[in-house]
């Protein structure tokens, strides 16, 4: 209840911005239903048009964000042009199924604003977005609104490589007129709200089973605590880069299913959307490319097993499970990868058991199905130690990184959850009575697991700004010259199986000044020995004529600065968050 009513005192506060976000996700959903309703016709039902519609929004509107981000004649024209070349196409598509009352699209719809409102309960305790990587999205957002045009052909030349969910939030924020920082808090929640119903999609057409496609969003929402945990590190677009991912996934699967009903002439529409779908996974996230191979590679594999016999495909399934057991004991042994499991164990075992033991029957009804999704997670698993070079700008890559696998396990889990629901279902009709009632169980075991050990709210894990952070920043903007070089404390990044670190990365609320105030800051390690004279020179010798100290993460060592008062200078003193002055290089 508490989440409830925080999600509604958001929802009064910061509107704007959800009604954008929302108004463009759902006039997208429903544009792209209607053009796969062109293609499949009735193939599909309501629920599943709304579920791969929602899938695949962000795509039209990346492209409206892009032509809106150039500005002036140019982009009011593009932005003419791509309205008008939509009409004709309107006309063209046939009316999607209209729901019949209790009907699953209304289910859809309802865990909908229910989900979003639960989401929006995050915003109410964040100051601001959580995390290093949060202020560098700020920075890029706020340059794409500064410069427009001009910005975007500098970042075809940049080595910034997932700029689409930049794009989109440029769009939000001044559509809206919303602070960045609240936009990109308020996005990423929304876009948690909308992926579980995503996956509906693929479980429900391959079961028919609309129990197991629920279940599949009820897992995928509040199963584990990945994907959402995933903005407590400031991954926004690798969480935005889901949806396409799920989007291209489908209308692989649906071509690959229904190529046969789809006239020449309305395979240009789908085509186009699927090309669509690839070019928005890519743009909003790199790495979604590797996804999408993993995908594709395990599909062949299961589809040429399949045609030899069961047999054959039931003895790679077993070497594939033994694969993944090597992986999980060889992974364990790893201090860095061994949190890739961290969100399906410990607090999510009794929901990683559950779809373990329904992956038994997910594989007696599903075969292929259920191979696609093992080797897949199999896959993710492996690319971990698949080392990437030749890379300029970047060093000490594997295909997907640690966060990336950790954050996306939980679409092969889920999937199989659902898979397996519906295969047991199968097995139960009609030799027990209470076997209709077996989905509900299994819903309803997730969500009061959810309601015991579900955190809504921001993590302590990840915060590195507090209230006196944020006025601290405010008094730097005010009091310290535009031209001042300040230090601020840094860790080392560790989320690679190598010996080597991929850097250093701001500890504490430091790394918002640059955003927030167009000052100059430098990372210094943040158990530098202030109390040194070497450490003392370093700052003389890098210009830095103050130091910022955090209120909470991983800030310097106050009392190494005090130490020395006729080295360092407190201009600001807070309970919790101090600025000072390097005077000792005189």
């Amino acid at each position: 209840m508490t989440a409830l009513l925080d999600g509604f005192s958001v929802l009064a506060d910061h509107w704007s911005p959800v009604a954008v976000i929302l108004v463009c996700a759902l006039a997208s959903q429903y544009l792209i239903a209607l053009a796969l309703r062109t293609g499949f016709g009735d193939a599909l039902t309501s629920a599943e048009y709304f579920s791969l519609g929602v899938a695949g929004w962000i795509a039209p509107v990346l492209i409206l964000s892009l032509f809106w981000n150039v500005g002036g004649f140019i982009g009011l024209t593009l932005i003419g042009l791509f309205v008008v070349a939509l009409i004709p196409l309107l006309f063209r598509f046939r009316p999607l199924p209209k729901p019949a009352p209790g009907s699953t699209s209304l289910i859809l719809s309802l865990f909908l604003f229910l989900f979003v409102l639960l989401r929006l309960a995050y915003v109410s305790r964040a100051l601001l977005p959580l995390y290093f990587d949060s202020a560098t999205h700020y920075s890029v957002v706020k340059n794409i609104l500064a410069h427009g045009g001009s910005w975007i052909f500098d970042w075809l030349s940049a080595n910034y490589y997932h700029t689409g969910y930049h794009f989109l939030t440029a769009l939000f924020a001044s559509v809206s007129r919303a602070e960045v920082a609240t936009v990109m808090l308020v996005f990423g929640q929304i876009f948690l709200a909308l992926i579980p119903l995503s996956v509906f999609f693929p479980v429900r057409h391959e079961t028919e089973s609309n129990r197991a496609g629920v279940f599949a969003i009820v897992l995928s929402a509040f199963g584990w605590y990945m994907p959402a945990h995933a903005v407590n590190w400031g991954k926004y677009p690798a969480l935005t880069s889901l949806g396409p991912i799920l989007f291209v996934l489908g209308l692989a699967y649906l071509f690959a299913r229904h190529k046969n009903m789809i006239s020449s002439r309305r395979r240009w529409v789908l085509y186009g959307s699927l090309g669509m779908g690839v070019f928005t996974a890519v743009l909003t996230h790199s790495r979604s490319l590797v996804v999408l191979a993993i995908v594709l590679l395990a599909w062949v594999i299961a589809t040429r097993l399949e045609k030899f016999s069961r047999t054959w495909m039931s003895f790679a399934f077993i070497v594939i499970v033994a694969a993944t057991l090597l992986e999980f004991f060889f992974i364990e042994r790893q201090e860095v990868l061994a949190l890739v499991f961290d969100p399906y164990l410990h607090k999510g075992i009794p929901i990683t058991t559950l779809v373990l033991l329904l992956t038994i029957f997910a594989w007696m009804v599903y075969p292929r199905s259920t191979f696609v999704s093992v080797l897949a997670a199999t896959l993710l698993l492996g690319s971990l130690f698949v080392p990437v070079t030749r890379i300029p700008g970047y060093r000490d890559l594997t295909l997907l990184d640690r966060p990336f696998v950790e954050m996306v396990l939980f679409l092969p889990l889920s999937l199989l959850g659902g898979l397996g629901l519906a295969g047991l279902e199968r097995k139960l009709q009609g030799r027990f009575a209470w076997g209709k009632y077996v989905g509900l169980l299994a819903v309803g075991g997730v969500a009061i697991h959810a309601f015991f050990t579900y955190n809504l709210y921001p993590s302590d894990c990840c915060a590195i700004a507090g209230k006196d952070d944020v006025v601290a920043m405010a008094w730097v903007e005010e009091q310290l010259p535009v031209q001042a070089r300040i230090g601020i404390a840094s860790t080392a990044l560790k989320v690679m199986p190598f010996e080597s670190s991929e850097g250093e990365v701001g500890a504490d609320a430091g790394v918002w000044i640059t955003p927030l105030t167009n000052r100059v800051t430098v990372l210094l390690p943040n158990d530098l020995d202030f109390d040194q004279r070497p450490a003392l020179e370093r700052l003389c010798e890098l210009e830095i004529g103050y130091l910022f100290v955090g209120e909470i993460g991983q800030p310097f060592d106050v009392n190494k600065l005090i130490s020395h008062p006729e080295w360092y200078r407190p201009l600001l003193s807070m309970p919790k968050t101090g600025v000072y002055e390097v005077i000792g290089c005189d």
